[in-house]
């Protein structure tokens, strides 16, 4: 049961942007990295061109999905062509799926037929910490480097539980993930099936449903396909060299490998190790707010490509201790989502799965707090809309998840883990 509450829009007296960029006739291309000639080729034209990476080709034989603006496409084309790329085009319009996720009108209460900005969400946790002041307790980590309290909920029926922590919208423009979360919370207090009622009555869950809440307001005033923070390193810096990959800037094997110390850089890693504050504070709120011990799951929810991803993320060639465990857990989820719709969702260890990585929420789990199960779980799809998921799969994502929740936890009980 989905619960319709009326919203009282909150307000942080923070200035609105007086303009969005759009995106007319911008193009995604899917094109096929074949030799290391092609990968450093296509990283060097990235500036001239102004290329944007959906997502990065995992290894040599595999694809990249990139963005280029109108302007540009003639020669990204002719370059392509004139290198023997096999490339094809997968999105003609990037404004058009934009204007789809766009509600033609705003409703007055939470649901998941449409995305929802932070006010809404965060006027909605309001209503649920009074309405189920029992089960609910509201946390806050701190505030962000723009002034946004960094909000999330725990949610526990009993003491004595073990804990599952997520953290959501890490990435500003991966929206699924907010509003698959604020599904799941929904299904945790009213709970219909058996399995998520026993998952929600037996688990304690705390759960940030947007982590980077300033690129996430900025994604949905300015930038529509922000993905860093706010943070301006260097304060002669502008435009897209603002900010910081928070998915890199955990304080594990930072600044190791798949991520970059260039401002400009979409996965630019900030200049130092927790130089951001969402990142700073989270660790840590875990460390004093939370006895150790205590969290047997850690969750980085992500966007695109079905995939449920452990460490290591910094080698290909070690795997963690608890690797075992991990992927046995990973399936559990995996094959209880498909269940509902037949969505396939990848496992493995990021670095032979999908890319190397360091400086990650799932890598600091592992490796700083000893967290035995720490995934970075990236939902649908597998990049025909990639990151603009139109409102009416909000729902069908949320469910699968919501299942494969429910496999998640069976699983690790089958192991011990809980």
């Amino acid at each position: 049961m989905q619960l319709k509450l009326v919203l009282l829009l909150a307000t942080f007296g923070l200035a609105k942007v007086s303009a969005e960029m759009r995106y007319d006739n911008y193009k995604v291309y899917k094109v096929n990295i074949e030799n290391m000639q092609q990968f450093e080729l296509i990283n060097a034209k990235e500036k001239a061109l102004q290329l944007s990476s959906w997502r990065e080709a995992r290894h040599l034989g595999d694809s990249s999905d990139i963005m280029l603006p109108p302007q540009t496409q003639q020669a990204f084309e002719q370059l392509l062509n004139s290198q023997n790329f096999n490339y094809s085009l997968k999105i003609d319009n990037v404004q058009t799926l934009i204007d789809a996720q766009r509600p033609k009108q705003r409703t007055g209460y939470m649901e998941w037929t449409q995305y929802h900005t932070l006010d809404e969400i965060y006027a909605w946790l309001d209503v649920l910490e009074e309405r189920y002041s029992d089960i609910v307790t509201p946390f806050t980590i701190g505030n962000s480097y723009e002034g946004r309290p960094i909000r999330g909920i725990k949610i526990s029926y009993k003491e004595g539980n073990p804990a599952v922590f997520i953290e959501s919208n890490i990435h500003a423009r991966e929206w699924i993930t907010s509003a698959t979360i604020t599904y799941f919370i929904d299904e945790l207090l009213v709970p219909g099936k058996p399995g998520t009622k026993d998952i929600a009555k037996n688990v304690d869950w705390y759960i940030i449903p947007v982590l980077n809440v300033d690129g996430f307001v900025y994604s949905h005033e300015a930038v529509r396909l922000w993905r860093k923070s706010r943070f301006p390193s260097d304060p002669s810096l502008t435009g897209y060299c603002i900010g910081t990959d928070l998915n890199r800037n955990f304080n594990y094997r930072w600044m190791l490998i798949g991520a970059s110390d260039n401002p400009c850089a979409e996965t630019y890693a900030g200049p130092s190790a927790e130089s951001d504050l969402e990142i700073s504070q989270l660790t840590s709120y875990i460390d004093n707010q939370i006895p150790d011990g205590t969290i047997k799951i850690y969750i980085s929810l992500h966007s695109y490509g079905q995939y449920v991803l452990s460490p290591w993320g910094h080698t290909a060639e070690e795997f963690p201790e608890h690797y075992p465990q991990m992927m046995a857990v990973a399936k559990g989820f995996a094959d209880a989502l498909v269940r509902r719709y037949g969505t396939v969702f990848t496992y493995g260890s990021s670095a032979t799965t999908l890319y190397e990585v360091s400086g990650s929420g799932k890598e600091w789990a592992y490796g700083v707090k000893n967290i035995t199960i720490p995934y970075t779980i990236e939902l649908r799809d597998k990049g025909d809309l990639g990151f603009l998921l139109p409102p009416t799969d909000i729902i069908p994502v949320a469910r699968e998840v919501t299942e494969g929740f429910v496999g998640m936890i069976a699983a690790a009980r089958e192991i011990g883990v809980l």
